[in-house]
């Protein structure tokens, strides 16, 4: 038990930043996910079809029209409310970084970074530094 405690220092890795969301925030993250999984027609009788949504559109599909007995479509009714909608599921909401200069002005409270895929491994390892000592935290950490 005290070995492992050890490494966890050892390594240098802050715990993860928590995000500062009241309760009722929270409890709209909740609500964004009770949606049912959209399913493609057909799904389960082919091994062939990829699990990726596609709109129904032939012109007897039972789906289409709304068959109780079929899988939902995605509609609007299902979206998230307007406040969470775009927040990353630790309740942060996101900000693209291409280098230390874009971390000007990012509170750190209620914004968390990702940093771009173009950004090369030297840039990457200044950039997460910045961020450390700054109290941000990096969605795709990947060092």
């Amino acid at each position: 038990m005290e070995e492992e405690e050890v490494k966890i220092v050892e390594e240098g890795r802050a715990p993860k930043i928590k995000a500062k969301i009241d309760e009722r925030l929270r409890k709209l993250m909740e609500e964004r996910r009770k949606k049912p999984r959209f399913i493609r027609q057909q799904l389960w009788q082919f091994k062939k079809l990829d699990d990726k949504w596609r709109r129904p559109r032939g012109r007897h599909s039972k789906q289409r029209r709304h068959y109780k007995y079929r899988p939902p479509l995605p509609r609007i009714g299902y979206g998230a409310p307007k406040e969470v909608r775009g927040l990353h599921p630790s309740g942060f909401r996101e900000r693209m970084v291409y280098n230390v200069k874009d971390l000007e002005g990012i509170d750190a409270e209620r914004e968390a970074i990702r940093i771009g895929g173009t950004v090369g491994r030297k840039k990457r390892e200044e950039i997460i530094a910045k961020a450390d000592e700054m109290g941000i935290r990096v969605l795709n950490r990947v060092l």
